[in-house]
């Protein structure tokens, strides 16, 4: 709203200054016919305003105006347990990895760029798909704690390792005293950032449409009112929202909500990805903790727009971005805004998707 507020008073601007430029004119032509134009003062051109696209929702910000593009993502992993939820500070990600953990439970990997909260949370421990999911954006990963393989896995990646241990002297990192341990780790996200700015911000991972109607999903997609992604302990279900011209989520009927504003969680685009499970890794205390796959690819679908597409995924190694490739094999194009990922299990996930009931039409009388 304030990129359009700007577009248009500077518009207003210009219109005025012309108008009056030729009411003065008009003026002095009646007044005095032997002016010439040598005699009419040169006005120098209005700037042209300069533009900047965040690189993880393709949204435009007025250059100078976002201090947050020039610096790293910042990313946390956030519990989902019901304990956890309201969760702080989701809506504010550019994009989110939803992604099942031991249980058939899942857990988010959030990722912060062109928004930046003061705190999110709450954030657990480190999970053994994380270092295939974050690298791709570089940045900071925030984490608390995790079996001693994950965290070597991710201490080996190009992504800063941000722990409750290795954070006190920054003091980054707070316990609330709102919420019950282990529920109750924030983070204060920019000062995470301003402490590390030397590191890279993330390159462009997907491609954004210029236009809300520009989106691969609205142009050649099927109409779609909700779906459902069934995890074995987690059933998270979108709702198209016209007014909104999101998707909302929510969780057996109730909304999913970010305890930041009390605004229900929503995405401009989500996109479910069928993934392959690695169920190699056995802890001696939590049995068996899955790793979703994510190098190499497979099927999925991206909803924008109130529709559907189906796409094929590809991911070449850990610091290789997803792609997302049309029917044709093109690059699919999202709407500018937020994204959610659902990394659904292939075996024991499944997709449940309603479309709108059809519009009645007039029966012609006789």
């Amino acid at each position: 709203m304030l990129l359009k507020k700007s577009r248009l008073s500077a518009a207003g601007v210009s219109i005025v200054s012309v108008l009056s430029g030729a009411l003065i004119l008009s003026g002095c032509a009646s007044l005095s016919p032997s002016n010439s134009a040598s005699d009419t003062p040169s006005q120098t051109p209005s700037p042209t305003p300069v533009y900047v696209t965040a690189p993880l929702t393709g949204l435009k910000f007025l250059e100078g105006t976002n201090p947050y593009l020039a610096g790293p993502a910042v990313m946390g992993k956030i519990d989902n347990s019901s304990e956890a939820r309201p969760q702080v500070g989701l809506n504010e990600a550019d994009i989110v990895f939803d992604e099942m953990v031991e249980g058939g439970m899942t857990r988010f990997l959030a990722v912060w760029h062109s928004q930046m909260p003061e705190q999110f949370g709450p954030v657990r421990s480190v999970r053994p798909m994380d270092p295939d999911i974050a690298s791709p954006f570089i940045g900071i990963l925030c984490f608390s704690g995790g079996q001693s393989a994950f965290v070597q896995a991710m201490a080996k990646t190009r992504v800063f390792s941000a722990t409750e241990t290795n954070q006190q002297a920054d003091k980054t990192f707070k316990r609330v005293t709102d919420r019950f341990a282990p529920h109750n780790v924030f983070v204060h996200a920019i000062k995470l950032q301003r402490l590390h700015l030397d590191i890279a911000a993330p390159e462009a991972q997907f491609s954004y449409a210029d236009t809300l109607g520009g989106s691969s999903a609205f142009m050649t997609g099927s109409p779609v009112k909700m779906f459902t992604v069934n995890f074995p302990a987690a059933n998270p279900t979108w709702t198209w929202s016209a007014t909104a011209n999101a998707w909302l989520r929510s969780y057996d009927n109730d909304k999913h909500i970010d305890a930041f504003n009390g605004s229900q969680v929503f995405a401009r685009n989500v996109v479910v990805l069928k993934t392959k499970i690695d169920r190699s890794y056995k802890d001696y205390k939590y049995g068996n903790v899955p790793r979703t796959i994510l190098i190499g690819g497979g099927s999925g679908y991206v909803f924008s727009g109130g529709k559907k597409i189906s796409v094929t995924w590809v991911k070449k190694s850990q610091n290789d971005r997803i792609q997302l490739l049309d029917s044709k094999g093109q690059e699919v194009v999202m709407t500018a805004g937020n994204t959610w990922f659902e990394l659904m299990p292939k075996d024991v996930g499944n997709l449940d998707v309603v479309a709108p009931k059809p519009t009645p039409t007039a029966t012609p009388t006789n």
